[in-house]
């Protein structure tokens, strides 16, 4: 039996209850919640009293580490070395779900919503679509994905405790420069890295269960599947 099915049900559990979260926080927002105006605003201002040129400066860079353009951009980079490796079945469920989760997904969301940016003080120009965050969207995905997959692959416990703290610090970080340069609502950010969490368990969950399914039918067009990274293991 492969060790990594017996991980598929927290992992669909936890991606349940963050998509969950971003659907109640979408209809908090859809129906203009009193209680969304409340946490936005105390966000905000808790967030921006720290507003200082220096810290600005540093902030404007590092926020765009969570840019969808960058993510999708070392995606695309990323399934063409495995394609290269001929690693097909990891390239294209990578590459699937940033592509349909990251971008797909949240451009959807970003059009149905057509929330406002927030008027009281934005360090970067920014127009409208600010619902949900696409930084914190990609952010949370992307680098969610690395760090499930250590965390899947390593054999200390230690390590994966480390790995899911910095993991979470660094979405949150992302998160927090969105509010800071005041492009976004605390909503925003918060309902992004639900959903990207959410779409790197669920689609993991997923993987781990057609994975074999999948390389069969690569095999099936002539195409030798290497894929490795998540293979049967003695225990």
């Amino acid at each position: 039996m492969n060790d990594y099915k017996q991980a598929t049900r927290p992992l669909f559990m936890a991606g349940l209850l963050f998509l969950v979260l971003f659907m109640i926080i979408g209809w908090g927002v859809g129906t203009k919640s009193s209680w969304v105006e409340a946490f936005d605003m105390y966000g905000i201002d808790h967030i921006q009293r720290f507003v200082a040129p220096s810290l600005t400066a540093f902030v404007k860079v590092a926020t765009e580490l969570g840019n969808i353009r960058l993510v999708i951009g070392v995606t695309v980079i990323l399934v063409l070395i495995l394609f290269f490796k001929r690693r097909f079945a990891e390239g294209l469920w990578l590459g699937g779900t940033i592509l349909f989760c990251g971008a797909i997904c949240t451009k959807i969301f970003k059009v149905a919503f057509d929330r406002d940016r927030p008027d009281i003080l934005q360090l970067i120009t920014k127009t409208n679509e600010s619902f949900p965050s696409g930084h914190a969207t990609a952010t949370a995905l992307f680098y969610g994905f690395i760090g499930l997959l250590i965390v899947l692959i390593s054999k200390r416990r230690w390590k994966k405790i480390a790995v899911i703290c910095i993991t979470l610090l660094w979405i949150l970080f992302i998160m927090l420069t969105r509010i800071y340069l005041g492009v976004h609502f605390p909503t925003d950010v918060v309902a992004g890295a639900s959903f990207g969490l959410a779409s790197a368990l669920i689609s993991l969950a997923v993987y781990i269960h057609v994975r074999h399914s999948l390389i069969a039918f690569l095999e099936k067009l002539k195409l030798n599947d290497e894929s490795s990274l998540l293979k049967q293991r003695s225990r």
